[in-house]
């Protein structure tokens, strides 16, 4: 989920660092069908320039008029839309379901979206309520934020007050997906999971290939031997990795490598006499490898070009992230 907050996170550092307040729209609640689910956000700027998207695309402009009213008067408001009422809109958007928003001015500290933070190293799972009914004693807009055991509040006594009746947005932190090889073909493999906003490392043995690979594209990088992988790689917790070194040899230390680690998808590029000998130099086998390996890498979907190669393995990924 926070994966969604990583296109906002600039607009809200570049606002921050300039003092100029933000208006955020957070969808709380939907009822049926709706393109965005509970949890989306969109910042607004004051010259009504919106980022993020809380639907199709048909809803934006009139919830950054609405934004407008929250900026004069610095107070939070609840906005509902019942998009099977076509004599309201006419937008033929074909969701017939309601989404229910909260707007709410951010300044100075820009909470509660700037507990949010997305960034690789940063991210960690946790639950953020916002109330979006009128309440005497807590007003539209209060929330809570549990955030590894920390508790933020609008108003002290919140989380208590409310937590029993309360059903909180949860946000996890984006896959953390290795690549190990930084050849040509990498390349369009990285820009997919970019435009995904998933958090990426590439692995390779010799510095000059990992600059080159990654001179346009903000990748985190490691350069280990294949020798040194206990040493250098103990540290991270990788949900995914994906081997395409080219090299029988250094796939085969690196599939070792993985196989004794709790990754519980690891995929290898290759045709299946390939996989059959990379097992052998790593001295595995399927049966003790279960259902983690998944060789050839991507989903059959056709297509001999790298990019090709890359969205079927990027589907594959996301089917075992949000399927799962």
């Amino acid at each position: 989920m926070l994966e969604q907050i990583n296109p906002l996170w600039g607009i809200y550092l570049k606002h921050k660092e300039q003092g100029q307040p933000l208006v955020l729209a957070t969808l709380v609640k939907t009822v049926g069908s709706s393109y965005k689910k509970a949890g989306a956000m969109m910042l607004i700027e004051q010259d009504r320039t919106t980022h993020g998207l809380i639907s199709g695309g048909c809803l934006e402009a009139d919830v950054a008029e609405h934004a407008m009213t929250v900026f004069e008067t610095k107070q939070a408001c609840q906005l509902t839309y019942d998009l099977s009422d076509e004599s309201i809109f006419g937008l033929g958007a074909g969701c017939d379901g309601t989404i229910h928003l909260v707007l709410q001015l951010l300044k100075d500290d820009y909470l509660p979206f700037s507990a949010l933070n997305p960034l690789p190293g940063k991210s960690i799972s946790l639950q953020l309520y916002i109330e979006s009914e009128n309440n005497s004693q807590y007003p539209v807009g209060s929330y809570y934020l549990l955030k590894n055991q920390q508790m933020l509040e609008s108003t002290a006594g919140f989380y208590q007050a409310v937590s029993d009746s309360t059903s909180p947005l949860h946000y996890h932190p984006p896959p953390k997906i290795a690549i190990c090889g930084a050849g040509i073909d990498v390349i369009p493999v990285l820009h997919v999971l970019h435009l995904l906003q998933w958090h990426v490392t590439l692995i390779d043995h010799a510095a000059g290939r990992l600059t080159q690979t990654t001179q346009h594209l903000n990748t985190q990088t490691i350069q280990v031997n294949p020798d040194d992988l206990n040493a250098t790689l103990s540290g991270h917790d990788f949900a995914a990795v994906i081997i395409m070194s080219h090299h029988l040899e250094r796939d085969a230390e690196y599939l070792k490598y993985f196989a004794a680690t709790k990754t519980q998808w690891m995929g290898l590029l290759g045709p299946l006499k390939r996989r059959d000998k990379v097992l052998q130099k790593a001295q595995l086998t399927l049966s003790q490898l279960q259902q983690r390996l998944k060789s050839p890498v991507g989903l059959d979907i056709g297509g001999q070009m790298p990019e090709n190669i890359a969205i079927s393995v990027a589907a594959q990924l996301q089917q075992h992230f949000y399927q799962t």
